[in-house]
């Protein structure tokens, strides 16, 4: 492909992403004059047309193009139906290369013509996506085999394509609405070229071979390396349904809600026990068979969680459950959630705000919020969300959920796969046993100091009461709160007394030499100030 083509395909997508944002914006503006069911109507055709437009775009650009198209063909949970039903079509339709392209790339890479390297090798591939394509061999020993060949010439059409979208990110500046696109597209660029290294794929699939060797359930492939490279890869012949092709895993006699339980509890493994997952979920590359047991292929697109993000997420929730506002920030700075030179202050106090607003609220009032609630909500904190961006390592994590749920929904739109993954979750923010002691003496210290501190916030609250600055505004749900605290503290006051007397009185056989009594003293108190511990840590 000459310069010429490369600026040409450049121009190509450009044209074709502002033709499909400038007809939406039309539609915007012709809605305000529309009745709804007319606007319902032009938009569905609206849908239509672009969604058929990015589909046939695709299928002629190959590349990013049809990356993009597979990922939006699975986000059946809130795109429409039209986009759906067309983009859904790019997991089968992609054209093959011409078999003497992909004869000469195996000669690069391997230094033999594949019929000299292989017993067998089928010219009409299995599979082709969008930077390479599937052909079953046999090996020499008489074992199936699949072989993925990189189209030849790829790198710099995605590189041309990567150059694309960072225009038209520029061209939206930067930002759709609190998403920092640039860095969305720093992410994607990121996965895309690691895609392009083969001999990394195959160590991908290896590492999540052995994560799941204890579950006959979940199958992964094997890499044959003597016959691999970094733009050919061979792996064991593997068959199976599509995780998408209902009809036909019923018509096995497969239950499609065990078949998402499995999927569910799978992914949560990934992500929570092993911290390293699969981030393509796509039809194309999930595989069902009897049992049910799932089969996974293609793992150019893996994403890994680095301990000191475990940790962070830890700490975040663990300050959810503190009531903890200094705490929760801290952990999504860390996590890189808060932008550079946010406004830490305002956000603190949006926080307060939603922690004294909901603390007290029972599962019940926390269910019957409605929509309206939730929105008035994201009303009323919009000043701050400029202060926040999604960072690198979790798009891939949402990208892969959303994806999970749009598949699940497919299969089963009544099964959530979040309930499914709530023990894995659960077991993943307790931690470590070192990990939970560390938590719990800080949680100790931190109460500590709160409860050192009582005396000079009881004198500020008393100023403020003598000079009539005091106001108070208390809901149903606090007041039942209030009333509970007040009787922990009461308690806890009782108990601090009962340790100081104890105290107290261990000093004063001390003293006068009395070495029983005093142990005695000294062990009550010692006894009483871990009950008054434990019971404002309950607070």
């Amino acid at each position: 492909m000459t310069r010429i083509h490369y600026r040409k395909r450049f121009l190509q997508g450009l044209v074709t992403a502002l033709r499909i944002l400038i007809s939406y914006k039309i539609a915007d503006f012709l809605g305000l004059f529309m009745p709804m069911e007319m606007k319902a109507a032009y938009l569905k055709k609206l849908h239509g047309r672009n969604a058929s437009l990015i589909r046939l775009k695709a299928l002629e650009m190959k590349g990013v193009m049809i990356k993009v198209g597979q990922f939006l063909s699975s986000r059946i949970d809130f795109l429409p139906d039209e986009y759906i039903n067309e983009l859904s079509q790019l997991q089968d339709q992609v054209p093959p290369h011409d078999f003497q392209e992909i004869r000469q790339r195996i000669i690069d890479e391997l230094g033999s013509a594949p019929e000299v390297i292989f017993s067998e090798f089928e010219k009409e591939p299995l599979a082709a996506a969008s930077l390479g394509q599937v052909h079953r061999v046999v090996l020499k020993d008489g074992r199936e085999a699949a072989v993925k060949v990189q189209y030849p010439g790829i790198e710099k059409i995605i590189e041309t394509d990567i150059r694309m979208f960072e225009v038209l990110i520029n061209l939206m500046r930067g930002r759709m609405g609190w998403i920092n696109l640039r860095v969305l597209h720093e992410e994607f660029s990121r996965i895309v070229r690691a895609e392009l290294d083969y001999v990394q794929e195959g160590r991908n699939c290896e590492r999540f071979r052995q994560n799941f060797s204890d579950d006959e359930r979940v199958v992964i492939p094997r890499v044959y390396w003597e016959y691999s490279r970094g733009k050919v890869l061979t792996l064991e012949f593997v068959t199976g349904i599509k995780i998408t092709e209902c009809a036909v895993i019923k018509a096995s006699g497969m239950d499609c809600r065990k078949l998402v339980n499995l999927l569910a509890e799978t992914y949560s493994r990934m992500i929570f026990e092993h911290g390293f997952f699969h981030s393509d979920p796509h039809p194309g590359n999930i595989f069902v068979n009897e049992g049910p047991t799932l089969v996974f292929v293609d793992f150019g697109m893996v994403q890994a969680i680095s301990d000191s993000t475990k940790r962070n997420l830890r700490r975040y929730a663990n300050a959810i459950v503190e009531n903890d506002t200094s705490g929760i920030i801290e952990a999504l700075g860390n996590l890189g959630f808060l932008i550079e030179g946010a406004d830490y202050e305002a956000i603190a106090h949006v926080t307060q705000d939603l922690i004294d607003k909901y603390r007290y609220s029972t599962p019940e009032e926390l269910k019957s919020l409605t929509i309206d609630d939730i929105g008035n909500e994201i009303i009323n904190i919009r000043g701050v969300l400029d202060n926040f961006q999604v960072p690198n390592y979790f798009i891939l994590l949402g990208r892969t959920i959303g994806m999970l749920n749009g598949m699940a929904y497919r299969l089963n739109p009544e099964v959530n796969i979040i309930e499914i993954g709530k023990p894995y979750i659960k077991e993943f923010l307790a931690g470590s046993r070192q990990e939970r002691i560390k938590q719990a003496i800080l949680t100790i210290e931190k109460k500590f100091w709160n409860f050192i501190d009582l005396p000079s916030q009881a004198e500020a609250f008393l100023k403020k009461a003598n000079r009539g600055e005091l106001s108070f505004k208390i809901s149903k749900a606090e007041m039942r709160g209030i009333t509970g605290r007040l009787t922990s503290l009461t308690d806890v006051m009782l108990l601090v007394i009962l340790t100081v007397t104890a105290s107290s009185a261990g000093l004063f056989f001390a003293l006068l030499g009395n070495k029983t009594p005093s142990i005695i003293a000294a062990g009550m108190s010692l006894l009483l100030g871990l009950l008054s511990v434990f019971r404002l840590m309950r607070r």
